[in-house]
């Protein structure tokens, strides 16, 4: 075993000034002091550039790669390839970890020879409020087929407690690379991190889980916009085929496709809310809610095992859809609103 090995932490960042010192502080305080931290300034045009720069200059440790703009996916890549730890963590610059993540993760996974080691997340709010996210699951260590039935699936659907965001996890870097793995642009698909994990984790050993929230995850109060984009649901329907794809080339079950539906309906029916919350007229929004309903992408998920996993009211929803009965529908997502 190796004594303190050396963890690299990625921290893409574009125009978050007013968050980024928040989130590097957490970082450079951490109990676990052997850390290369490589901030990928991703063309921001507000003084994130500098303030990266400032930090480089304040610690050692710190390393900045200032790129053009390319979006999420391609700036974690970026600092993936400058990479040398024996582990890595993706941290967002909007967020920030409790101060001992990187030594609890280091130590479980060392323990148990982990490739992945998956911890909690807490909300939080622009009023300060937090919300954990409780992790359900009894077990801390999935060993072997167990990581492909259990926890890749559970993953979709958040039924253990944590989801595919690539923030709540440390990886093995060796593993990464020896795949090849690179995160695509969220700018053309819709969840990076669902890729990633389907292409990851069916070769993945050993993953263990931290129950305690270590990664506090920042809800800005605008998250449901007003502004529909057009295109939404289509990179919804090409999410599934994807998905449905790898899962397929990984000869992973149907249980995982299962739950990758289910998290396609949710992205689905998230794209209507969107419509029925928007500026567009009554008309504009009849014609939007029709296009997204009457997606044969979403007609032909609905044959499958997917509905089990949703709560009664969605299930309800999506029987309705199955139906065609658009305005029992649209009833239900104007009910939503109020």
């Amino acid at each position: 075993m190796i004594d303190n090995p050396l963890v690299s932490v990625v921290v893409p960042v574009y125009n978050v000034e007013k968050y980024l010192d928040r989130c590097v502080q957490s970082v450079v305080n951490q109990t676990y002091e052997n850390l290369e931290i490589i901030l990928v300034d991703d063309g921001s045009t507000d003084k994130s550039a500098p303030l990266c720069d400032s930090w480089a200059k304040a610690d050692s440790r710190i390393k900045v790669v200032h790129k053009k703009n390319s979006g999420l996916g391609m700036a974690r890549n970026t600092g993936l390839e400058s990479a040398c730890g024996k582990y890595i963590f993706f941290f967002d610059s909007d967020d920030y970890v409790n101060v001992e993540t990187v030594e609890k993760c280091v130590a479980t996974a060392e323990k148990n020879n982990s490739e992945v080691v998956i911890y909690g997340l807490c909300d939080v709010y622009d009023d300060g409020k937090t919300s954990e996210k409780e992790i359900v699951t009894e077990k801390t260590v999935f060993v072997g087929d167990e990581v492909k039935n259990e926890v890749l699936p559970g993953m979709f659907t958040y039924s253990m407690g944590f989801g595919i965001s690539s923030c709540g996890k440390m990886y093995s870097l060796k593993k990464i690379k020896e795949l090849s793995l690179k995160f695509k642009s969220e700018k053309e698909i819709i969840s990076e991190d669902a890729y990633f994990i389907l292409e990851l984790f069916p070769h993945i050993n050993n993953v263990s889980v931290i129950k305690e929230s270590l990664y506090y995850y920042y809800k800005r109060s605008n998250s449901l916009t007003h502004s529909y984009k057009a295109d939404r649901q289509k990179k919804n329907d090409i999410f599934l085929v994807r998905c449905i794809e790898l899962a397929n080339q990984n000869n992973l079950s149907q249980d995982v496709t299962d739950h990758i539906t289910a998290r396609y309906h949710m992205y689905s029916i998230s794209a209507m809310k969107q419509i029925a919350a928007s500026d567009l007229s009554a008309k504009e929004k009849e014609l939007e809610l029709n296009m997204v309903m009457k997606s044969k992408v979403l007609h032909d998920s609905l044959t499958g095992g997917a509905l089990r996993l949703h709560n009664k009211k969605l299930k309800l929803f999506y029987v309705f859809l199955k139906h065609k009965c658009y305005f029992a529908c649209k009833l239900f997502l104007l009910l939503k609103r109020n």
